[in-house]
This record gives structure tokens, C-alpha cells and sequence, in this order.
């Protein structure tokens, strides 16, 4: 390999690829999508078990809910430096850290007696996540023949992309059968076998350069993000380390400091952390709030409804996470016709559509919160809330990334990756201090526990749904991106 793709993104693929990958090459392949799914997957696989480990550890829903907000806040800290990860250290050693960070807080996950040994197994598995995806993707685009790279790059996204739908139900069913701990004693193996297997298989085909890394942004990044998420999950907390306006405002300058330096830097010469510059163009900009809204939706939905549904309806786990399924079904078999729809009539009707139905159906959630209904209507509305989201998130990922120049496309895409996982961490937190509070407030109104709970949804799915109507405005306001120059040069 003669050039190494810039901010951890895919290089583009060598002209000498074969027309064919060998066997050795697709058993890589299926390695790496299967790592990468796997420890993707563990994103959301806590949620429908967070009421069993509230009881088992003694928790209350705005702790036990860090084990979901941290993992994906440490995920959007350390994704940033991957780019440097991969140009200092190679792909394959970036690959046995990460699988193996994931296989060693997988097994301290397993072993842990209470809430902090889990929360710091939760960290390890994140830090060993975050540098999956950048390396999956940079591994195709340079063994993959240029011809068939569309092909492998969407099968590898639709893979991603099914993961974290497909683990609430997943958990449902383990944590019937084999208690909490069964989620990380399924999980271990899987990670094993794909360190053993990458180790085998994956090679470097150039020696790691010394490039520099930005030693202030880091820290920065860390207080902004964290900050930020902090502060939001202060606000259900009785006994935060501070007020959650103070972390929230320390968390804004830190953010208000880190892209301040990233712009120094990136017009000084020097190599930035996270470029910023596809933001100065308005679509990327229009898209990427309306990507980040459709992941304050998904989100906020896929950690309220199987608590809500255990805890105020009395459904089991197993039950509450078959009831997510469809809607997890949707965001992989939805994908592909969304993508066509969006080559052919433009984003602009699909970001209409889908923040129309994300808004309704998470109204919907909200309305049928502490109504008698079916289960099946549940399930159904729920299905709505995906389909909105799929709808959102494939026009505006490609409307973002179709407003950019082939320059700024590793740009664009480092910096989609870095957000998606802190506003999720940022909707979980939000939803669940939002719940929390609408819940103790029906209690002291001497409400019943599930009279109180059903309060707590309700109040947090129309906040989802008041948020997620801003995604109707911001749609009105988007056009459709100018093609850009293919020839466009590259730096």
C-alpha cells in the first residue's frame, strides 16, 4: 500500500487488487465484518437487560443507564484518533488492540461483582469498538478490485447498520435464558475467535510512520463530550458531583475550544484531530443536524421502550425485546430501496417523509404510554419510528456526503463517525433524566410505581417527538447538492 487514507478512513483501492478476492482475503473480510458487527452489536445489547442488573446491583435507571451512555460517549472520544492510530501503529496491530481491549473487557464484564468493575469493563469494550469500524472500512477499499468496492462497502454497512438494532432483542432472549452475564459469556467467544483469526490473517503492507498527534485536542474532546453527556444525565440525578447548567456550560467551552483549535490548526498546516471544514458547506451542514436528530430518535426510543415496557407494562425481557425486532428488521431491509429512492427523486422528499413519521410515531410512544393496548400496536408503532429513521439517516448520509468534493469525503465521513455515537450518548442520557424526574414526580404525586413509570415515558417520548418535529423544519430548508467534481484533486 503506497498512501495511508487521512483521519482513519478508507484509502482508495489499489489498482493492483486482483479481479477476484483470493479465499484468504474474503476469510478476512468475513473476520473483520464479523468482529466489527459483534462489538458493534454490544452498543445497544444492554438495553433491554439494564431493569434486570437495576435489581440484581441495586441501580437506579439514571445510573444503570452510564453503561450505555459511557460506552457510546468513550466510542465518539476515541474515534478521532484512529486516523493517527492506523498511521502510527499499522492496521493490524490497531487490529489485535481493539479485538483485544474487546475480548478483555468482555471477560471483566463477565467477572464483575457490581456496578463500577462493569462500568470499566463497558470502557475497555468501547475503546477496543471504536477502532473497528475506520479499520473494516479501510481494509475494503485496499484489498477490494475498484470495480466491486461499491458492493463491499454497502454490505459492510448494512452489517453496521443491522447491529445495533438487532441487540435489544438478542439481549432479551440471553438475559431470559442465562441472566445478565449471559449477554458477555455469548459475546467472549466470538471476540476470541476473531483475535485469533485477525491475527492469522491480517497483515501490514507498510511500515508505520511517525506522524504527530495533536496532544491538546484529546483532553479537549474528552471534557467537551463528556461534559455535555454529563451534564444531561445529571438532570436526573438527586446527587450529582455538580449542577448539570455547570457541567453542561464547562462542556460547551471545552467544545467551543477543541473546534477552535481544530481550525488553527488545519489553517496553520498542521494535521487536525477532526477537520471541520465540510461544515462551512450548508448542505453537509443542514444533513448532518438532520442525521443527528434521526439518532436522537432511534436512541432515545431503543432505551426507553424496553424499560418502559418491563417496568410499567410487566413484560418480560424476552417478550420486550421480540416486540423491537421488527423495527430492527427495518433498518436493514428498508436500506437498500431508500438508497434507490434517493438516487432517483433526490433527499430532500425522503428527510421530509421520515422526520414527519419519526415525529408521529414517537408522539404515538408517548399517547399509548400508560394506555391499555397491544402489544403487536407497540411493535407496530415502533416499526414507524425506524422507518423514519432509516428514511432520515440514508438521505442524508448520502446528501452529506454527495455535497463534498472527493478531497473532503475522508473529512466528511470522520466527521459523521465521531458524531453519531455522542449525540446517541447525549439522546440516551437526556431520555433517561427526563424519565426519571417525570417518574419521581408521579410517585410523590402518589401514584403507583407503574402509573409513575408510564408518566416518566410519556413525558421523555414527547420530548423525542417535540425535537425530532425540528427535523420537518430543517428538511423545508434543504436542496438538492450540486454534483461535485470527480476530479476534484485530492489532499
Amino acid at each position: 500500500m503506497s498512501t495511508k487514507p487521512p483521519a482513519g478512513q478508507p484509502a482508495t483501492a489499489e489498482v493492483s487488487a486482483p479481479a477476484r478476492l483470493s479465499r484468504d482475503r474474503a476469510l478476512l473480510l468475513a473476520v473483520l465484518v464479523t468482529a466489527t458487527f459483534t462489538m458493534i452489536l454490544n452498543e445497544t445489547i444492554m438495553s433491554t437487560a439494564l431493569p434486570r442488573l437495576m435489581a440484581d446491583l441495586h441501580l437506579t435507571a439514571s445510573t444503570a443507564q452510564w453503561l450505555t451512555t459511557g460506552f457510546t460517549l468513550v466510542m465518539a472520544i476515541v474515534a478521532p484518533t484512529t486516523g493517527f492510530l492506523l498511521q502510527r501503529l499499522g492496521s493490524r496491530t490497531v487490529f489485535l488492540a481493539g479485538t483485544g481491549a474487546f475480548a478483555a473487557g468482555t471477560l471483566l464484564a463477565l467477572l464483575a461483582p457490581g456496578f463500577e468493575v462493569l462500568m470499566a469493563a463497558r470502557v475497555t469494550q468501547a475503546c477496543g469498538t471504536a477502532v473497528m469500524l475506520p479499520l473494516l472500512t479501510t481494509t475494503i477499499a485496499r484489498i477490494v478490485p475498484a470495480a466491486r468496492l461499491g458492493q463491499y462497502l454497502g454490505l459492510a454497512t448494512i452489517a453496521v447498520s443491522f447491529a445495533p438494532a438487532v441487540g435489544p432483542p438478542l439481549s432479551g432472549l440471553i438475559v431470559d435464558a442465562l441472566g445478565w452475564r449471559g449477554i458477555f459469556l455469548v459475546l467472549l467467544p466470538v471476540g476470541l475467535a476473531a483475535l485469533v483469526l485477525g491475527a492469522a490473517k491480517l497483515r501490514d503492507h507498510d511500515a508505520p510512520e511517525r506522524v504527530g498527534l495533536d496532544g491538546w485536542s484529546i483532553p479537549l474532546c474528552a471534557l467537551a463530550f463528556g461534559g455535555l453527556v454529563h451534564g444531561a444525565a445529571a438532570l436526573g440525578e438527586g446527587h450529582a458531583v455538580a449542577p448539570p447548567w455547570l457541567l453542561v456550560a464547562v462542556g460547551a467551552v471545552a467544545l467551543a475550544a477543541f473546534v477552535a483549535r481544530q481550525v488553527a490548526r488545519e489553517r496553520r498546516g498542521h494535521s487536525p484531530l477532526l477537520n471541520l471544514r465540510p461544515f462551512a458547506r450548508r448542505p453537509f451542514a443542514l444533513a448532518t443536524a438532520l442525521l443527528s436528530l434521526s439518532v436522537l430518535g432511534q436512541a432515545g426510543s431503543m432505551m426507553l421502550l424496553p424499560l418502559h415496557l418491563q417496568e410499567s407494562l410487566g413484560v418480560s425481557t424476552r417478550t420486550a425485546g421480540l416486540l423491537l425486532l421488527p423495527g430492527g428488521l427495518a433498518l436493514a431491509l428498508l436500506a437498500p430501496p431508500v438508497g434507490r429512492l434517493c438516487d432517483r427523486f433526490g433527499p430532500r422528499p425522503l428527510l421530509l417523509s421520515g422526520s414527519g413519521v419519526l415525529t408521529a410515531s414517537l408522539a404515538g410512544l408517548g399517547v399509548l404510554a400508560g394506555h391499555e393496548v397491544s402489544l403487536p400496536t407497540v411493535a407496530a408503532v415502533y416499526l414507524a419510528v425506524n422507518t423514519g429513521v432509516i428514511c432520515i439517516t440514508g438521505a442524508a448520509m448520502s446528501a452529506a456526503m454527495g455535497s463534498l468534493p472527493p478531497s473532503l469525503h475522508p473529512y466528511g465521513s470522520a466527521t459523521l463517525s465521531t458524531l453519531q455515537p455522542l449525540v446517541a450518548a447525549l439522546a440516551t442520557a437526556l431520555y433517561i433524566s427526563v424519565m426519571s424526574r417525570a417518574r419521581a414526580a408521579g410517585l410523590g404525586d402518589g401514584l403507583g410505581p407503574a402509573a409513575a413509570g408510564a408518566a416518566g415515558a410519556r413525558a421523555a417520548f414527547l420530548l423525542g417527538a417535540l425535537i425530532s418535529s425540528l427535523g420537518i423544519a430543517l428538511a423545508c430548508l434543504f436542496r438538492r447538492p450540486a454534483p461535485t467534481t470527480a476530479s476534484a484533486p485530492a489532499h
